[in-house]
C-alpha cells in the first residue's frame, strides 16, 4: 500500500513523559482513531487521536503516541498505520516541549472548541498509567478539567470507607446514574470509577436531584477535595464543594451509605450502588454469616512494618465457591491465593464433618484447607495501619478482619515454623518474602542491656579482657577458671563472664566462689536479652577495661600454660603477609576435638564450579598430624570460639553487626566485618587447645532450626554477595 504524505502544522507537540507524546495541529488528511506508530518502518506503539473540521473548514487533529521509550529517540520517519493497512507519514516534528501548559494554552487559543475532547483523550489515554512523569499526567488533566469543566451541584457530605473509597452525598442537574468514571481534584487530579444514583430532594428544582456515588478508592482525603469532575453528554461538569460540607467521621460511610439505599432510584442504577456499598468493609467479619459451604479462620497474621505481612490458616471451600482471596488496607490489594502454600488440616475437615452445610460436600482424604501467604508491603504505609482479607464469591463478597500481631522473637518464631521448608518454592519465599521481613524486623531490635557485677579482686589496668559468654544451662564454668588461674598468663587479665538468655540460676553464685578461691579478677555480666554468645559479648564489650579482647567460648579448654602471651604477640606483630603498615589482626589457635583430631585450622574461601564461593574449614575432622604449617597465616576467617583482637577493632566490628537468627553465621559474619573495619585474620598453627564437641543444652524444633538456616544462609549471601564476588 503506497505512503500517504501529509501536510501538517503541528501547533504542539508536548512529551508527557519517557514514552508519552502528545500532538495537536492542523492536517490535510483525516487520521485514524487508532493505530500503530512506525519509526523508521518499525512498529514500536499504539497512536489515538481525534479529527474535526472547524467552521471555517481546517481540519486539525488530537493524538497521543504511545512508543517505550520515546524521549531518547530520534527517529527520521514517523508513521500511523491505521486497520485497513494503510500507512500515513506524518511530518518531522521540532520544538518538543515538556510543558503541558503549552499543549493546554495552544488548544485554548486556537481550537477552543476542541479543550472537551482533549480532555476526553486526556483521561481515556494517560490517567491511571502509573508510568512516566505523574506531575506532568496531574497538570495536564487539572488545565484541562479546570479549563473546561462547568460548575453543576454541590457535594455536601463526604466520607471514606475502610479501604480508602470515597462516598459523595450532595445534588446535581446532570450527574449520570449508574457506572462511570470522574475526576477527583484536590491537590492533583486522580481518576476513579463510580457507581452513582439519584434520589428526590423537594428542595430543588425540577431539573436537579439529589445524589448518592461510591467512588473507587483509594481517593484522597476528603478536607482536601476541591472539586468532582464528571463527563455528560454535552461536556465536562463539576460539583463543587458545598462551603458548609459535612466530612463524616471514620467509620460511618457505611451505614450513612446503607441508610440511603432505600431512597434511590431507577432501581438499576439502586443496585449498582447497593453492590458497591456491600462491597465495602465495614470493620465487621462476614464470612461466618454466609449460607454458602465456606468458611476461614486465622492462625496468625504477622506484620513487620515496612516489610510485609504474613497470614496463616485455613479456607474450607469444598464447592470452590471463592473465586479470589484479596489482602485488602492502606491503599493495597494484593491476591494471596495465587501464590499462597497450602497445608493439610484434617483438624478442618474433622470440625466441619457434621456441619449441614458441608455435609456430603467434603471429600474424603482431601485435607489441603490450611494456607500460608506472603504480602509485599506498599511503601509509606502507616505504622497502624488495618487489613483484612476479602473473599470475592460468585455473587458478593465477605470480609475478615487481620488483627496483626507486633514482630516479637517469640512471633517471628511462630512465622517461621509455620513455614514448610520442603516447599519446593522455599527459595523464592525465603528470597521475596522471609529474608527482607526478618531482616527488617532486625533493624528494629534493641541491642541487650546488661549489669556488671565484681565478684573477685579488682584490676586498674589489665592486661587483657576475657569474654566468657554462658547462654545454656551450664553452671561448670568453674572448670574454666580453674585452668585460667593455673596459667600466670591470666593473673592480670580481667575474666568477665557474661551470663545470657538460658543460664542457670546457681551460675552465679558458683562464679563468685571460684573468683574467691582462686583470686582471679572475675566479673559476673548479666545480660538476660543476649540469646547466643556474639549478643551477649556485644552486651558486655562496654565493661571491658583492657586494650585487647579475648573472645573464649566455656567449650575451649587449653592444654597448656602461656597460649595467651602467644595470642598477645600475634596481634602485636606486623600481618604475616608482609605489609608495612600495622593492620590490626584478629589471631586464633588451633582448636582440636578431645581426640586431637583437628576441630579449627582457620577457614579459607573456595570458588565452587558456576562461580559460587563457600567458606570452609580446613582439615576438619583429619588428625593433627596432617598440619605441616609452622609459622603464623593470614586466613580468610578465624574461629570466634577462640581469638584475640584488639578492643578497638572489636567495637567497629561490633557497631555494624549483622543480625541471624541463629549463631552459626554470626562467627564468620564477624571475621567479614574485621577485615571491612582494616583488620586482618591470623591462624597459628603450633598454639593447640582443646574444643569440647558439646551436645546443646536447649531442645528445639527441627523444623524451625532448618527454616532460620536458610534465612540465614539468604541474609549473610546478601550482605556479604560483593565482597564474596571479589
Amino acid at each position: 500500500m503506497k505512503d500517504r504524505s501529509t501536510k501538517a502544522d503541528i501547533t504542539a507537540a508536548v512529551l508527557l513523559d519517557e514514552d508519552t507524546l502528545i500532538l495537536f495541529g492542523a492536517i490535510d488528511l483525516p487520521l485514524p482513531t487508532d493505530g500503530v506508530v512506525l519509526l523508521d518502518g518499525a512498529a514500536d506503539g499504539r497512536f489515538n487521536g481525534r479529527c474535526w473540521i472547524d467552521e471555517e473548514g481546517e481540519r486539525w487533529f488530537l493524538g497521543a503516541m504511545r512508543v517505550a521509550g520515546l524521549a531518547h529517540m530520534r527517529p527520521s520517519r514517523i508513521e500511523i498505520l491505521d486497520s485497513h493497512g494503510k500507512r500515513m507519514l506524518l511530518p518531522r516534528l521540532s520544538n518538543v516541549r515538556t510543558n503541558p501548559s503549552h499543549l493546554v494554552a495552544a488548544l485554548r487559543e486556537v481550537q477552543p472548541q476542541a479543550l472537551t475532547g482533549a480532555l476526553d483523550i486526556a483521561v481515556a489515554m494517560l490517567a491511571g498509567q502509573g508510568e512516566g512523569d505523574p506531575d506532568r499526567h496531574t497538570r495536564l488533566l487539572l488545565g484541562l478539567a479546570q479549563t473546561v469543566s462547568r460548575p453543576d451541584g454541590f457535594a455536601e457530605v463526604l466520607g471514606r470507607f475502610r479501604d480508602g473509597a470515597l462516598m459523595v452525598q450532595g445534588w446535581s442537574h446532570g450527574f449520570p446514574a449508574g457506572s462511570h468514571r470522574v475526576l477527583v481534584e484536590a491537590a492533583g487530579l486522580s481518576l476513579h470509577d463510580a457507581a452513582a444514583a439519584p434520589f428526590l430532594r423537594p428542595d430543588l428544582p425540577d431539573d436537579a436531584a439529589g445524589l448518592l456515588a461510591i467512588l473507587e478508592g483509594p481517593a484522597a482525603m476528603p478536607e482536601s477535595i476541591r472539586r468532582i469532575h464528571f463527563r455528560t453528554a454535552d461536556g465536562w461538569r463539576h460539583l463543587a464543594i458545598f462551603e458548609h460540607r459535612q466530612v463524616l467521621a471514620d467509620g460511618v460511610a457505611s451505614a450513612h451509605a446503607r441508610d440511603m439505599l432505600s431512597q434511590l432510584q431507577p432501581d438499576t442504577a439502586r443496585r449498582g450502588v447497593a453492590a458497591a456499598v456491600a462491597a465495602r468493609y465495614n470493620g465487621v467479619e462476614t464470612v461466618s454469616q454466609l449460607n454458602l459451604p465456606v468458611r476461614i479462620g486465622l492462625d496468625m497474621a504477622l506484620r513487620v512494618p515496612g516489610a510485609g505481612l504474613f497470614v496463616c490458616g485455613w479456607l474450607l471451600d469444598p464447592t470452590q465457591a471463592v473465586r479470589a482471596v484479596t489482602l485488602k488496607g492502606a491503599g493495597m490489594a494484593i491476591r494471596l491465593d495465587e501464590d499462597w502454600s497450602r497445608l493439610g488440616r484434617k483438624d478442618v475437615s474433622d470440625a466441619f464433618a457434621r456441619d449441614p452445610l458441608f455435609v456430603g460436600r467434603l471429600s474424603p482424604g482431601d485435607y489441603a484447607h490450611g494456607f500460608t501467604a506472603f504480602a509485599r508491603e506498599a511503601a509509606g504505609v502507616a505504622g497502624d495501619a488495618e487489613f483484612h482479607l476479602e473473599l470475592a464469591l460468585t455473587d458478593g463478597v465477605a470480609f475478615l478482619p487481620l488483627p496483626c500481631q507486633q514482630p516479637s522473637a517469640e512471633a517471628l518464631r511462630r512465622m517461621l515454623g509455620a513455614v514448610n521448608p520442603d516447599s519446593p518454592a522455599i527459595d523464592r519465599v525465603v528470597e521475596a518474602h522471609l529474608g527482607p521481613m526478618l531482616r527488617i524486623a532486625a533493624m528494629d531490635r534493641v541491642a541487650p542491656q546488661s549489669v556488671l557485677h565484681q565478684m573477685g579482686r579488682a584490676l586498674n589496668c589489665p592486661r587483657v579482657s576475657v569474654m566468657l559468654p554462658v547462654c545454656d544451662g551450664r553452671e561448670d564454668v568453674d572448670l574454666n577458671l580453674a585452668r585460667m588461674a593455673n596459667d600466670p598468663d591470666f593473673a592480670e587479665a580481667e575474666i568477665l563472664v557474661v551470663a545470657g538468655a538460658g543460664t542457670h540460676e546457681r551460675l552465679a553464685g558458683m562464679v563468685r566462689q571460684a573468683a574467691g578461691f582462686y583470686r582471679l579478677a572475675v566479673a559476673f555480666v548479666a545480660a538476660p536479652g543476649a540469646v547466643d554468645p556474639f549478643e551477649a559479648v556485644a552486651a558486655a564489650l562496654p565493661h571491658a577495661n583492657a586494650d585487647r579482647v579475648l573472645l573464649l567460648s566455656p567449650s575451649v579448654l587449653p592444654t597448656e600454660r602461656g597460649w595467651l602471651s602467644a595470642l598477645e604477640r600475634a596481634i602485636r606483630k606486623p600481618n604475616s603477609v608482609g605489609s608495612v603498615a600495622l593492620a590490626p589482626v584478629m589471631a586464633s589457635p588451633t582448636l582440636l576435638y578431645e581426640d586431637h583430631s583437628i576441630r579449627f585450622a582457620g577457614i579459607v574461601a573456595v570458588e565452587r564450579p558456576g562461580g559460587v564461593v563457600t567458606y570452609e574449614r580446613r582439615f576438619a575432622g583429619y588428625p593433627r598430624d596432617w598440619l605441616k604449617e609452622q609459622e603464623a597465616s593470614a586466613v580468610d576467617a578465624v574461629s570466634a570460639d577462640c581469638a584475640m583482637l584488639p578492643r578497638e577493632l572489636l567495637v567497629r566490628a561490633m557497631a555494624d553487626g549483622g543480625r541471624y537468627l541463629g549463631p552459626e553465621p554470626k562467627g564468620l559474619d564477624l571475621c567479614l566485618r574485621v577485615r571491612a573495619a582494616g583488620g586482618t585474620c591470623l591462624w597459628l598453627p603450633k598454639l593447640r587447645l582443646v574444643a569440647v564437641d558439646e551436645q546443646t543444652r536447649t531442645v528445639s524444633d527441627p523444623r524451625l532450626e532448618r527454616m532460620s538456616a536458610l534465612v540465614d544462609q539468604w541474609s549473610f549471601a546478601e550482605r556479604w554477595k560483593a565482597s564474596i564476588a571479589a
